[in-house]
C-alpha cells in the first residue's frame, strides 16, 4: 500500500578553515508494528488513502509533531540571554543553560528529523574554549578558523576551538541553521551540515554571544549507533517541512565512493527535475554527494512529493543503488 511505505520509509528514517575539518526512528520491525496495529484497528486502504489525501497521515502527523516540539520549542524569543560576557573588556562570560538547552533541541530537531537518536552531549572544557572563539569573533567582527594573535580579545584557548568548530554569524539556536543551510559560493560540499548530522559526532562545545557563535565539533567522534539510518540526506526521506527545504540537497553514507554516482530526481507526476551537482569532497565527516535541484516548489499549501534516485553508488567496494522519497509540506497547515 503507497500510505503503508511511506509511513515505513518516514518512520526510519560559516566559514572554512583546515582542510581536513571544514568545506564549511524506527526500525523495520517497528514500523511495520505500528502500521499493523493501525490496521488491525480497521483501518482500510481507501481510508489511508484519505488520509493521505487530506494531510493528516500518521507519518505527516509525527513529522510536524518533531518540527513543533523540538524546532519551535527552541526558537528564540524577546528576553532570552544569549551570553552573559561583554565585548568591550573582552569577558568571555558563558551561555546560560537554558540557551544551551535551546541550541541543543535545534541540533536534536535535524538529527532526529534524519533518523539519528543517539546523544550528543556537551563537552564543558570544549565549551569554554569555544565561547573564547565566538568572543573574539564578535569583538573582530570576522570569522576565522585561524585568528591572528594581534586580534583583540585573543587568547589561545580561543584560537584552539577556531580550529576545531563551526563558526557563523547567527546567534542561538538558530545558528543551527545557518549550519544547516550552508549557503555561499564557499559551501557547496556543506561541510558545516554535515558535521552536525555524522552519525558519530557524539559531544559538542557550544560557544554564543551577541553576534557569534562557534560549535566545537572535531575530535573524540563515537561510533555509529546501531540504529543509524542506512544513509544521511537532507532534505530527509518521508514529510520534510518545505521551510527548511534549503538551496543545497545532500546525501551521505559512510564508505560511499560518489566518483561514479548518476543522480536523478522527479517530481510527483513524474517530471524530470534539473540538477546541478556541487564539486565533491571527501573531507568532511562521511562522503556525500550535494546538488542544487531546480524548480522545486516551496510555496505551495499542498503537500509536494519528489523521488530521489542514486545509481552507480560504490560503498565498502559494491556498487549499489538508492531511491527514496520526499514529501514537503506547510508546517503551518
Amino acid at each position: 500500500m503507497k500510505t503503508r511505505k511511506l509511513f515505513i520509509r518516514s518512520l526510519q528514517t560559516v566559514c572554512y578553515g583546515l582542510f581536513f575539518v571544514f568545506a564549511s526512528c524506527e526500525t523495520d520491525a517497528t514500523a511495520d508494528a505500528i502500521v499493523d496495529e493501525i490496521e488491525e484497528e480497521g483501518q482500510t486502504e481507501e481510508e489511508e488513502e484519505t488520509e493521505e489525501e487530506s494531510g493528516t497521515n500518521s507519518a505527516r502527523v509525527a513529522a510536524k509533531k518533531l518540527y513543533e516540539d523540538y524546532y519551535l520549542g527552541s526558537k528564540s524569543e524577546t528576553g532570552d540571554v544569549a551570553w552573559t560576557g561583554d565585548e568591550p573588556s573582552c569577558n568571555a562570560g558563558s551561555v546560560p543553560q537554558d540557551m544551551i538547552d535551546k541550541i541543543f533541541n535545534r541540533l536534536k530537531y535535524f538529527r532526529k528529523a534524519v533518523g539519528l537518536n543517539n546523544t550528543v552531549a556537551e563537552n564543558a572544557t570544549k565549551s569554554e574554549k569555544a565561547q573564547a572563539a565566538a568572543l573574539m569573533m564578535d569583538a573582530n567582527n570576522k570569522l576565522d578558523h585561524f585568528p591572528p594573535d594581534t586580534w583583540k580579545c585573543y587568547s589561545e584557548n580561543g584560537s584552539e576551538a577556531a580550529g576545531k568548530s563551526l563558526l557563523t554569524t547567527a546567534i542561538n539556536a538558530e545558528s543551527v541553521d545557518s549550519y544547516m543551510r550552508d549557503a555561499g559560493s564557499n559551501n557547496g560540499p556543506v561541510g558545516h551540515r554535515r558535521w552536525l548530522l555524522w552519525p558519530r559526532l557524539q559531544e559538542i562545545g557550544v560557544g554564543n554571544t551577541a553576534q557569534a557563535n562557534a560549535i566545537w565539533v572535531i575530535g573524540n567522534a563515537g561510533t555509529t549507533p546501531s540504529d543509524a539510518p542506512e544513509f544521511i540526506s537532507w532534505p530527509p526521506k518521508g514529510y520534510s517541512p518545505k521551510q527548511l527545504a534549503y538551496q543545497r540537497w545532500s546525501f551521505s553514507i559512510a564508505g560511499a565512493d560518489f566518483s561514479n554516482a548518476q543522480i536523478s530526481m522527479k517530481d510527483a507526476a513524474g517530471n524530470s527535475i534539473s540538477i546541478t551537482l556541487e564539486a565533491l569532497d571527501p573531507n568532511y565527516g562521511d562522503p556525500t554527494l550535494v546538488w542544487v535541484p531546480d524548480g522545486i516548489i516551496t510555496n505551495s499549501e499542498e503537500d509536494t512529493s519528489y523521488t530521489v534516485s542514486l545509481q552507480d553508488v560504490e560503498v565498502s567496494g559494491e556498487i549499489t543503488a538508492f531511491e527514496y522519497e520526499v514529501v514537503l509540506f506547510d508546517v503551518n497547515r
